[in-house]
């Protein structure tokens, strides 16, 4: 009996493990079938423009995906990306561009600017009580249309050497953005915070159950603000990344994040409930979203039907995230049986 339960011990370990990898493992299969197909439809799809194209997109969205992460780890979500966004391009586009100030203290300008604007977010759900659905829509109509207002729409061409060489540069190979080098830096950075820190995993800890958390002595508040402050950064650096190779920026920029930043999450196997964070699979699902966008593009498929494909990704990631739900749901009711077989024994 007790070699039987170590065994079923074992077996629910492994499956589990596998379950956990699942996501990274169907995105991959995922990009090599997009690729391939699109590549064969037309040959233009894999050349080194295109990948180019598709690289700058994808580096700009898992950065999203990063700063939507960082809320929906605790259970929360930020509805102001692109509103904190619209602040950071307008304020990149202002120094640089009317007041000519060099781009090192603009960006630790701009980097205090999303960090700023997201942790008011922050104090104002903690002193309102409000869900973070409520404050951070609240926060989108403001940000954005203050941004507006005070940019009155102005456009700045940013002319910046070393921004455009960010975005419109290569690395190594005439198809690799240095955007895309960036990314995974982020990505690297993050898994670090989440994998190794105490504030990663408190995060996590209030994601799975604010309640225990709060029990076991973590303070939540503080935990709360820290997540939107690191959410507001990685705001910022994807304005800025976005900011390097568009030829002109504006308030616009940022109206367009909301989806790509929740399908890099949920599409990349974190759990909308918080709890848990798959830093891979967050930067997979922007390489397939974009791919698979750019695929479409190149066959000259409507807009129209392009923004059904977003949706349609998005409605089978948040069934696949239930589903994911489900499973382990499964596997912790196999855990529980298994451990009282060990302790019958």
């Amino acid at each position: 009996m007790t070699r039987f339960a170590g065994f079923g011990s074992n077996r629910v370990r492994a499956v589990a493990l596998v379950a956990d990898q699942g996501p990274a493992v169907g995105l991959i299969v995922l990009i090599i079938l997009t690729w391939t197909v699109f590549g064969v439809i037309n040959g233009s799809f894999v050349s080194s423009f295109n990948l180019f194209g598709i690289g700058q997109l994808a580096a700009r969205d898992a950065v999203l995906g990063l700063a939507q992460a960082a809320l929906v780890v605790m259970g929360r979500m930020n509805l102001a990306l692109g509103s904190v966004g619209a602040i950071c391009v307008s304020l990149l586009g202002y120094m640089l561009v009317s007041a000519d100030i060099s781009l090192p203290l603009t960006l630790v300008v701009v980097a205090a600017a999303g960090v700023i604007a997201s942790v008011i977010m922050g104090v104002v759900e903690l002193r309102s009580g409000l869900s973070s659905f409520i404050v951070t829509l609240a926060f989108a109509s403001a940000y954005g249309g203050g941004a507006l207002l005070v940019s009155r729409s102005a456009n700045f061409q940013i002319n910046n050497s070393a921004l455009n060489a960010l975005g419109s540069g290569t690395f190594l190979s005439a198809a690799i953005c240095p955007l895309v080098v960036v990314a995974l830096i982020c990505g690297g950075v993050t898994w670090v915070i989440y994998n190794r820190t105490s504030f990663g995993w408190k995060s996590l800890a209030i994601g799975a159950n604010e309640r225990a958390a709060r029990a076991s002595g973590v303070n939540a508040g503080s935990v709360l603000l820290g997540a939107y402050a690191l959410s507001g950064l990685l705001a910022a650096l994807a304005a800025v990344m976005e900011s390097s190779y568009e030829l002109s920026v504006n308030a616009s920029v940022g109206s367009d994040w909301l989806l790509p930043s929740f399908v890099a999450v949920v599409l990349g196997g974190v759990t909308l409930t918080g709890g848990d964070i798959t830093i891979g699979g967050i930067l997979l699902a922007a390489v397939f979203f974009d791919s698979l966008q750019s695929g479409l593009t190149i066959l000259n498929v409507s807009s129209y039907w392009l923004n059904l494909a977003e949706g349609l990704v998005l409605l089978v990631a948040v069934i696949a995230d239930q589903a994911r739900r489900n499973r382990r749901g499964r596997l912790r009711r196999s855990r529980a049986v298994v451990a009282v077989e060990v302790t019958r024994v």
